[in-house]
């Protein structure tokens, strides 16, 4: 078995084998700082094995991060983690310590564990206003009693309010009026006022957190820089408009049959440690309707790819006046079909969820992870990684879907744009249709 190497080293990739000096890698122990106990010792890997994960000197480590921040700036980092597992197969380091792996029956054995806790520098990115909501808890018992109200309401509720607006701009608006509805709700209805353009900078923030010194925020949060200043302060914004809606929420006499997240998530939360604190409950509603919010990215990115294609676009739309009501959506394969190819084509999110590895390590497809390890993987490289499923991996082609229904059933497996097993969002066990 090989070993991936302890927390804190970087990655070189190995390549082809005789590129590397034989003298140097087999048998040997690699220290991986000055002064510190070496590594575990990395054998020579097999002939078939080309994954990436030698292990060099700590300068080279700390190099190694800045590299993942700076493509994480620019947004790039999705494409490049997939262009390292074009080169170096399905388990690759791509920062000190984090490991991307991207085989679907090791991950979602691997994130079928409940009891593994989540990354911590990664999720703290997404607090709000200072607070914790579900994916900001390290630890799953505390996020899985928070994620269940979220999972029951949603499925329950989310189809019985809808509201009809435009792409982009107001797809976040929309996000925000069915969220009040299934959150607080049918009352519900506050202004999303710069809602929008709070969410957009929000999301700047997350990369900002993850690549910028804590320091500079405090500083940028009263600097004379405007946009700089607003784009910190995004995240306290988004927790007082939320508040707004957890306090008519609150005010609300409840009179409907199906429970609303408020409603769930306070009850819930007054049997743990929390009780029915107002500030956790504001943090976690203002998560939630965060998420929601990536469906307009989808969405956006969805309708982009249409616009593109004008015949299958009035192919569609004629599917669609076939429909009678919101139940006969469902069965629209064409629909469907075009809204699964966009999830999988450009998945909202890039990096899928997370996993910190236990005490002890693990094993995954044969190579030795250390303890305190960040494994995690990303839906966009499922797919385009599986070229005998996906030869055409880089075109929007919904009709890929309308194939043989054992061919799509594989083809599904290598779909997780809502995250895998627990810690999953509502709607990945959701038809098409309905998430949109």
């Amino acid at each position: 078995m090989e070993t991936i190497g302890d927390p804190g080293s970087a990655l070189v990739p190995k390549g082809n084998r005789q590129h590397r000096d034989k003298t140097t890698f087999p048998g040997t122990r690699l220290s991986c700082y000055p002064g510190r106990p070496t590594a575990p010792t990395v054998p020579d890997p097999p002939a078939t094995s080309n994954v990436a994960q030698c292990l060099i000197q700590g300068h080279s480590a700390q190099l190694n991060g800045w590299i993942i921040r700076w493509q994480r700036w620019h947004g790039r980092l999705p494409f490049e983690a997939d262009k390292l597992l074009s080169l170096y197969g399905p388990v690759v380091r791509i920062a000190p310590n984090l490991v991307l792996v991207n085989d679907v029956q090791s991950v979602q054995s691997l994130f079928a564990q409940q009891d593994l806790d989540t990354a911590p520098t990664a999720i703290r990115a997404l607090r709000i206003g200072g607070h914790d909501w579900t994916v900001t808890y390290p630890q799953n018992p505390v996020a899985r009693s928070r994620r269940r109200p979220v999972m029951v309401a949603t499925t329950n509720k989310a189809m019985r309010y809808w509201h009809s607006e435009d792409i982009v701009y107001h797809l976040r608006v929309t996000a925000l009026l069915n969220s009040q509805a299934v959150m607080a709700s049918p009352q519900a209805n506050l202004e999303p006022g710069d809602l929008p353009h709070v969410v957009g900078e929000y999301n700047f923030l997350v990369v900002w957190r993850l690549c910028l010194p804590e320091w500079l925020f405090y500083w940028l949060k009263w600097s004379p820089f405007r946009h700089a200043k607003f784009r910190v302060q995004s995240s306290d914004r988004l927790f007082r408009l939320v508040k707004e809606i957890v306090d008519e929420a609150a005010n609300w006499a409840e009179d409907d049959a199906i429970s609303t997240v408020h409603e769930l998530l306070a009850k819930s939360m007054k049997a743990g440690r929390f009780e029915d604190d107002p500030t956790e409950i504001s943090a976690e509603m203002a998560g939630q309707i965060l998420a929601a919010i990536t469906t307009s990215s989808a969405l956006a990115f969805i309708f982009y790819c249409l616009a593109r294609e004008p015949n299958l676009v009035d192919a569609l739309y004629d599917e669609l006046q076939s429909a009678e009501g919101l139940k006969d959506l469902e069965g629209l394969q064409l629909l469907n079909a075009c809204i699964t190819e966009g999830l999988r084509f450009r998945p909202p999110v890039a990096l899928t969820g997370s996993r910190v590895v236990p005490p002890g390590g693990l094993s995954i497809m044969g190579y030795f992870v250390p303890a305190g390890t960040v494994v995690t993987t990303q839906s966009l490289s499922l797919s385009r990684q599986g070229r005998d499923l996906f030869p055409n991996y880089d075109e929007y082609d919904p009709a890929r879907w309308l194939e043989d229904d054992k061919l799509i059933s594989e083809r599904r497996r290598c779909l997780a744009p809502f995250g895998m097993a627990p810690g999953a969002a509502p709607a990945a066990t959701w038809p098409p249709s309905r998430c949109a």
